[in-house]
């Protein structure tokens, strides 16, 4: 509940009613105005709750796509006139597809960069006002400002709407002419991050197994640079080690990311924290692995095509997180493969499409979360010790239905779902039940007229903040 709102500094007091986990809050905290999202439900019903979240929507899009950190040194400029036009320009051709995917997550990528640089320098400079400022910190500051002028620069070159169609023109040459100049049409590119000779034979020895004899190889230093090289349909072999990722590069379109030796040695992570670690919109295997999620709200993403997980490891470290997201139009199959610690191990949309092979899901909250339209078959599979349940399968709503909310129970009720297979497959130790049937319910959260503007991964963040 909000209890007072600071207008010039854009924040709000608010009354702790509780939290998800068992942590001990004060009574009354004070957030930003961005984290707020009125509910439906109002005490006083002569609030104008339409007006204020169509507020607090537009001011989270101009905060989260128009605003950039380096603004507030701008003050004597004529901002409306010198940015919105063109920044809204650069929103809606990324939205619509006209800046390439790769171009617009490099965008991102440099803008939440620079925010992290804004804060880290605001940081630094209080920590000057109160202690005697030392060289390593002098060399920091002057670090950060650097690379926050090299972001400017880039980002508003990319603002610029006639050097941003010259960038995206020059892209799609480069990658057009990628394809015509190649000798051969897939590649398999062997990620290597360093060692002696010695190291490096046993290593390919290891590998060669993996590799058709025919194939032609190359090697990278590092995953990110294999997948910006590479073209749909191209294999990524990974030696054993960290490798982190902010794209998924032109692998996005369908390919294959493979280790060679069991999962545990071969880890992929995020480059930065963000939304999603692997988004997929084809057909792509990736083979003994681990994703480990530990910045990331989303491990994978399944828009298109099938994504086929062969004896990896999907890990995560928060109870809030999701293992995978199979969105309509996206298959997931998995073989040998385990799901651990997350908020939700796999999300099913409507008509999204799953087949687990000898894999396990375990230590989530709930293990799987499903529309009742989504197809879902469970081989010689594993659903146990998640701290909520195991299944929990979301029917619409019907008229004159007699039926509880919700109904807890085993295995059993899932007989009555066709699309629904279970096969030498065990749903239990789940502690508030294996199984829930609960009828799908309305967000708590006000919509207003004005919410479609607001990207989807924003709208992953407000579960996370704050209902008022």
């Amino acid at each position: 509940m909000v209890r007072n709102v600071n207008f010039e500094e854009l924040r709000a007091v608010v009354d702790i009613v509780a939290v998800q986990d068992d942590i001990s809050l004060p009574e009354q905290h004070e957030v930003p105005l961005t984290s707020l999202y009125p509910t439906k439900k109002q005490e006083n019903e002569i609030l104008d709750v339409h007006g204020t979240a169509d507020c607090l929507d537009q001011l989270r899009f101009f905060y989260n796509h128009l605003w950039r950190p380096w603004d507030c040194d701008d003050e004597n400029q004529d901002w409306l006139s010198t940015h919105l036009e063109a920044r809204l320009q650069l929103y809606y051709d990324m939205q619509s597809g006209i800046v390439l995917h790769e171009t617009g997550q490099h965008i991102r990528l440099l803008l939440q960069e620079a925010r992290e640089i804004e804060q880290n320098i605001q940081a630094t400079q209080e920590e000057a006002d109160t202690d005697e400022v030392d060289e390593n910190s002098a060399l920091t500051m002057m670090e950060l400002q650097i690379r926050r002028e090299e972001i400017k620069r880039e980002i508003e070159i990319l603002e610029n709407p006639l050097m941003r169609n010259l960038v995206v023109k020059k892209k799609y040459e480069v990658v057009q002419a990628k394809k015509q100049k190649r000798e051969h049409s897939k590649e398999v590119c062997f990620v290597w991050l360093g060692g002696t000779i010695d190291e490096f034979i046993n290593t390919l020895t290891k590998a060669r197994s993996f590799i058709q004899p025919e194939a032609y190889i190359k090697t990278c230093p590092l995953l990110q640079e294999a997948l910006d090289q590479a073209i749909a349909g191209d294999t990524v072999i990974l030696c054993p080690g960290l490798h982190d990722v902010s794209s998924t590069g032109g692998l996005e379109e369908g390919g294959n990311i493979m280790g060679f030796l069991e999962p545990s040695v071969t880890t992929i992570v995020a480059h930065n924290a963000g939304n999603v670690l692997l988004d997929w919109s084809s057909d792509v295997t990736l083979e003994n692995l681990t994703i480990n999620a530990h910045s990331v709200q989303i491990a994978l993403s399944v828009r298109n095509g099938v994504v086929r997980l062969r004896n990896c490891q999907v890990r995560g470290s928060s109870t809030n997180g999701t293992g995978i997201l199979v969105l309509k139009g996206g298959r997931l199959e998995a073989q040998s493969c385990e799901f651990v610690h997350f908020g939700i191990g796999l999300v099913l949309d409507h008509a999204a499409q799953v087949s687990l092979e000898d894999c396990t899901i375990t230590s989530c909250n709930t293990g799987i979360k499903m529309c009742e339209d989504a197809s879902v078959m469970l081989k010689r599979c594993s659903v146990s010790g998640c701290s909520e349940y195991g299944i929990r399968i979301e029917i619409s709503q019907q008229p004159n239905n007699e039926m509880d909310n919700r109904q807890v129970g085993s295995v059993i009720m899932l007989e009555s779902f066709t699309n629904i297979r279970l096969d030498a497959t065990t749903v239990e130790g789940n502690r508030k039940g294996d199984v829930l049937k609960i009828q799908h319910q309305d967000s708590i959260l006000y919509e207003s007229g004005g919410s479609e503007c607001i990207s989807p991964e924003v709208k992953v963040e407000a579960e996370a903040n704050i209902a008022i």
